[in-house]
């Protein structure tokens, strides 16, 4: 039987709990990612630290994407995910339309609508008013 090492985790629990989340959103959205290389990633960012958004990127992408066209969806959940608010309104829009009622004026790649999709995985809708609006009639005396 192999020997397991102990886990070196960050010395911030909730960013190893967040790594995991994350990997489910990747899991999600198609990418092939085991616990194993969770494991890998929490310690690859243990390692490397976390001192700036682009290594932290690097190091997470390093870990999880094993293909090229794993790339865009990599880079649009990673946006969603830690943080991007403009884009996470964009996402929004794109996925659920009826929370503005207008679409944005670029629609959404499909890289996008799976990284929506895979972060806003069993989110409901709001519920809409599916009375149609009641219409003007002009009345002429």
């Amino acid at each position: 039987m192999a020997e397991q090492l102990p886990l070196i985790l960050p010395d911030d629990p909730k960013l190893a709990g967040n790594i995991t989340h994350f990997a489910r959103a990747l899991r999600r959205a198609g990418l092939s990612i085991g616990s194993g290389r969770v494991v890998e990633a929490v310690e690859a960012v243990a390692a490397v630290g976390f001192t700036s958004r682009r290594d932290f990127y690097w190091t997470l992408h390093a870990c999880f994407v094993n293909r090229p066209e794993q790339a865009r969806v990599f880079a649009q959940i990673f946006r969603l995910y830690w943080r991007d608010p403009r884009y996470l309104e964009h996402m929004m829009a794109a996925m659920l339309p009826a929370i503005r009622g207008v679409q944005e004026d670029r629609p959404a790649t499909p890289a996008e609508k799976r990284a929506a999709e895979a972060l806003l995985d069993g989110a409901e809708a709001p519920e809409r008013d599916d009375q149609p609006e009641p219409e003007e009639t002009l009345i002429e005396v």
